[in-house]
This record gives structure tokens, C-alpha cells and sequence, in this order.
């Protein structure tokens, strides 16, 4: 088992914290290419402008390329893809972890109250494994 970055793994436990907003975060954006604010034209009486004189193509050609559009909808599959595969242990701990905007355990809490039913190390495991789950359904990671 390789060791996984410390920037990566800050990165995906960002992520992990941002994925109960992160609909919210995709709606907004696709709102903000939808119907972005106008900018006055300082080219009064210029020439031809390469921009797509119809906007509803300019509009779908922007979400199908804006990147961090493309960014947000990544890492939520990657967090949903990696949820779904894990165990219900694993699916708590992120829950408690990194879910919950004012979390009220810890890893030691988790075991201790038994919402968790697995020890200590093997539960630092779980976390551990989810990270590099997500970081590999990214593109982040490579085990090998």
C-alpha cells in the first residue's frame, strides 16, 4: 500500500467537507453561466466580434467546457462512487468527520459510543482507505 500525499490528502479531505454542499455549489455555478452579468461593450462601432452571435449555443458551449464546472461535478462522483463502494463504518465516519458542519465526535467517540463497530486502528484504516478511494477516482492517486 503506497503513502498517499499530505497535499492530496488535505485536497480530498476538503473535498470530503465540501460534499454536502456541493449540489449547491454546481447549481450556482451552472446559474452563473446561465445568466452571467453583463459587461458594457467598450467596442462601440468596432469591427466583428468573435463571440457566438446566439446565445443559447454560447450558453451550452460554456457549461459543456467551463472546468470548474467540470471540477465540482468530479469530485462529487468521486465521493459518490467511493460512499457506495465503502462500509457502513466507512460511510459514518465521513459522515461524523467531514459531513457534519459541527461534528460532535471524534474517531475515539465513534468507537467508544458504537457507532462504529470496528477498533481503533482498523477505523483510522477506513478513513484512510476512503481518501485514496477518492483520490484515485480523481485521478489524484496511483497505488502503484
Amino acid at each position: 500500500m503506497s503513502i498517499i500525499r499530505s497535499g492530496t490528502k488535505k485536497r480530498i479531505e476538503e473535498i470530503l467537507r465540501d460534499y454536502p454542499k456541493m449540489d449547491r455549489y454546481i447549481h450556482d455555478r451552472r446559474e452563473e453561466l446561465m445568466f452571467p452579468t453583463k459587461s458594457e461593450d467598450e467596442n462601440v462601432g468596432g469591427g466583428k466580434s468573435s463571440k457566438i452571435s446566439k446565445p443559447q449555443e454560447q450558453m451550452l458551449i460554456t457549461i459543456d467546457e467551463d472546468k470548474q464546472l467540470k471540477a465540482l461535478e468530479r469530485e462529487q462522483e468521486a465521493v459518490e462512487i467511493s460512499l457506495a463502494d465503502s462500509d457502513a463504518d466507512t460511510n459514518v465516519i465521513a459522515e461524523e468527520l467531514y459531513f457534519k458542519e459541527h461534528p460532535k465526535y471524534q474517531m475515539d467517540g465513534l468507537i467508544e459510543d458504537e457507532l462504529i463497530y470496528c477498533g481503533r486502528t482498523q477505523a483510522f484504516q477506513k478513513k484512510s482507505k476512503l481518501i485514496r478511494r477518492i483520490a484515485k477516482e480523481m485521478g489524484l492517486y496511483d497505488p502503484y
